[in-house]
Parts: C-alpha cells; sequence; structure tokens
C-alpha cells in the first residue's frame, strides 16, 4: 500500500461497533424507559384519581355528620327526649349520601353530653354529664358496620382495594332559662353617688322616702336601662332564651319606721313574671315598679332563695339554668347568701353576679359567683353597669359545631 492510500484509510477511520450513539440496544433501552414511564403516568393519574376521591368522600362525610349532630341536638332541646333526638339524628344522616349511599347511623353512634366553656377558652365536650345540652357523631364508612368501605377506583394499581374514612362531630344548643334576681331595696332610689341617702331630687330623706325613684337619674333608672339592653340583645338570639324577673328587698311590716313613714307595707321577695321567651311583661313590671314607692332593706339571700326555687320549678329539665343576681349594696338581713349559692349549685345553676356603685363591691358577691360557675362584675357607673349586662347577654351560648 502506497503512502497516499495510507493516508485517506487514516483519515477515513471505520465507527467503533461499540459507540453508544449506534448501539444495537438503543432501541430496548427506549422501550423500557417508555414502558416505565406509561406506568409511572398510570399510577400518577390512578393515584390523583383515587386522591380526589378520597377528599371528596371525607367532605361528604362531615357534611352528614353535622347535619346529624345538628338534628340531634335541635330535636333534645325541642323535645326533652334522648330516643327522639337519636331518631332525628339518624333520619338527618339517611337523608345525606356518602360515596353514593345514605349515611347509616346506629343508636350507639349516637353520643349525649354537656358542653362547656374550659379554663384556656375552649369548648369541651363531656360524654354522660348533666343536664344534656350536646348531640355528638360518631360516624365510620367501615367493613364493620352497615355502610361499608368506600371502594377505590384503581385497586389493581394502588395495591388497596378500599378505605375507611371516620368523623365526629359536636352540635351543642344551650337551651336556657334566665332568672333576673334584682335588688329593689329603698337604695335603689338613691342617686349614682355611691353615697347613702342621697337623692337626685335632692329631698330628704324622710319627704324622699314616701315617693318613687326618680325617673332617670336614680339606681332604679339606671337597672331600667341596663335591663332594657339586655332584653333587646336576648331577643335576637336564637333559640330566645326564657327569662323571669325576681325582685327583693327585705319584709316591711306594720311595725317599721317605713310604715310609719308611707303607710306602706312590702313584702321581702316578688315573683314579678314567670319564665317567658316574650319579655314584654319584664319590660313592663320594671316600669311599673318605676312608678311605686320602694322600701326595705338589702335581704340578698331571699332573694336568691326565692330564685332558686324557682328555677327549680322549670319545665324543661335539659334547660342551662342561670340566675343574674343584681345588687346595689351590702347583704345586711337574712341569711348568708353563700348558703342560697351552695343550694344553687347542687341543683346545676349558675349565679352570675353585678354590683352597682363604690359601696356595693363585696367579696360575697364574687364568692357567690364562683361557687356556682358565675361570672362577678363590679359597676362604678350606669355606663359600666349596662355594658356589664350587655356582655352577659351577648354570652348567651348558640348552636356549636365542633
Amino acid at each position: 500500500m502506497n503512502e497516499k492510500s495510507h493516508i485517506m484509510q487514516s483519515a477515513c477511520p471505520v465507527h467503533s461497533p461499540t459507540a453508544p450513539w449506534i448501539s444495537p440496544h438503543r432501541k430496548g433501552v427506549i422501550l423500557v424507559l417508555a414502558s416505565v414511564a406509561f406506568f409511572v403516568l398510570i399510577v400518577t393519574t390512578a393515584l390523583s384519581i383515587d386522591t380526589a376521591y378520597v377528599h371528596l368522600t371525607r367532605t361528604e362525610l362531615r357534611v352528614a355528620t353535622d347535619a346529624a349532630a345538628k338534628a340531634g341536638a335541635e330535636a333534645l332541646l325541642r323535645t326533652q327526649t334522648e330516643s327522639l333526638a337519636v331518631t332525628a339524628a339518624q333520619q338527618a344522616a339517611l337523608s345525606n349520601t356518602v360515596s353514593g349511599r345514605p349515611l347509616q347511623l346506629t343508636s350507639a353512634d349516637v353520643l349525649f353530653g354537656n358542653t362547656a366553656l374550659s379554663g384556656e377558652g375552649q369548648w369541651a365536650f363531656q360524654q354522660g354529664v348533666r343536664p344534656y345540652n350536646s348531640v355528638k357523631i360518631n360516624s365510620a364508612m367501615s367493613a364493620s358496620n352497615a355502610n361499608g368501605a368506600v371502594p377505590l377506583f384503581f385497586a389493581g394499581v394502588v395495591g388497596q382495594s378500599s378505605f375507611e374514612p371516620s368523623e365526629n362531630s359536636i352540635a351543642t344548643v344551650f337551651e336556657q332559662d334566665v332568672l333576673l334576681c334584682i335588688d329593689r331595696s329603698h337604695s335603689m332610689c338613691f342617686d349614682l353617688s355611691g353615697t347613702d341617702w342621697i337623692y337626685p331630687s335632692g329631698l330628704p330623706w324622710y319627704e324622699a322616702i314616701t315617693r318613687p325613684p326618680h325617673s332617670s337619674r336614680s339606681r332604679w333608672a339606671s337597672l331600667n336601662r341596663a335591663v332594657s339592653d339586655y332584653l333587646s340583645i336576648a331577643n335576637g338570639v336564637s333559640p330566645h332564651p326564657r327569662i323571669s324577673l325576681v325582685t327583693w328587698a327585705s319584709k316591711i311590716g306594720t311595725d317599721t319606721t317605713e310604715y310609719k313613714l308611707t303607710g306602706k307595707t312590702s313584702p321581702a321577695t316578688t315573683v314579678d313574671t314567670l319564665l317567658l321567651s316574650d319579655y314584654t311583661n319584664i319590660t313592663k313590671s320594671i316600669s311599673k315598679r318605676s312608678t311605686t314607692v320602694m322600701l326595705g332593706g338589702t335581704n340578698m339571700a331571699a332573694g336568691l332563695d326565692l330564685a332558686v326555687t324557682q328555677m327549680q320549678n322549670s319545665d324543661r329539665p335539659l334547660a342551662r339554668k342561670v340566675i343574674v343576681l343584681m345588687t346595689d349594696g351590702q347583704w345586711n338581713q337574712g341569711r348568708s347568701p353563700l348558703l342560697s349559692a351552695e343550694e344553687a349549685r347542687a341543683q346545676n345553676i349558675v349565679i352570675h353576679t353585678v354590683s352597682f356603685l363604690p359601696g356595693a363591691q363585696q367579696n360575697d358577691l364574687e364568692s357567690i359567683a364562683e361557687i356556682t360557675g358565675g361570672r362577678y362584675y363590679h359597676a362604678d357607673s350606669e355606663a359600666e353597669l349596662r355594658e356589664a349586662f350587655r356582655e352577659l347577654a351577648t354570652s348567651l351560648p348558640v348552636v356549636l359545631t365542633e
């Protein structure tokens, strides 16, 4: 071979059969990669579809469970009967479909208890604790109950044939019976200075004692406006709490100085109105007292004892019973009101207490509230008194679902 031929052969080398870009196995590798990618695509699609279906099913189960809890709580409130509440919850569940099937509940899935505000500010459900104000529903789509497990679309691909979601929901309806236990002793005729025997009219006590409280500047007038605020807010709550009114002072008989000055007697306590969801009579009763002579000292226990008795006679055993005790002074007659508070607690009655003006602030009112699980408010002015009553009214519980 001449030199020219050698050079030409060197300039045109023959490609190596082992070069990757011309590998005879290339088509096989691509086929394998394509097959793997296609499988991954199928699995991803299957997972996406089943994941979306799982979320949809859980949402349906949550909606059905909430509906059952609310229906059960409403029936418990309306009928005061647990068996009817169970039936209502079951019917509500059946009217909602989960994965295309009506949700079925057994009586064991419907639980009763009491929900109250914990010290951490959270609503806490306690099963079996009376008075019942809550219904808890435990629901599940499971192979172990009548609902059955929920089948997946791509069971063969994902390696799981079904899933079993579960939910729980608590619905609380705080039906309330509220009793306003109001001090109507003679000091409610005084002005807002906080000093005893000083009247808005400027009259001396022996003349002022014979007259009704001042229509706009007496302590009673301030209370009248505070109660009006309370009733206005309560009227917007659904369901309306039933509210009654008890007023109290001390007994004025014919052997008293007050009788000699006024020629009038007065009982220690009065049931001014019964428990009603129409508050017209409460407004009328307070207005009527605004035009009558007020007599007597501060027998707080007498007022509380009557209030507790009235609550015990309530025809709604499942209602949450609350007493709002308001006074402008220290108790000075009768037994200790702390004994009345103990009796209230034994009957599951909560007492909120409100003191009005500096001279009325007292440890006993704080203790009464603490004993019964209530709140204590002190107001130094009419504005603070009205704010206290508004806060009490806005704390009237409503339907809650957890």
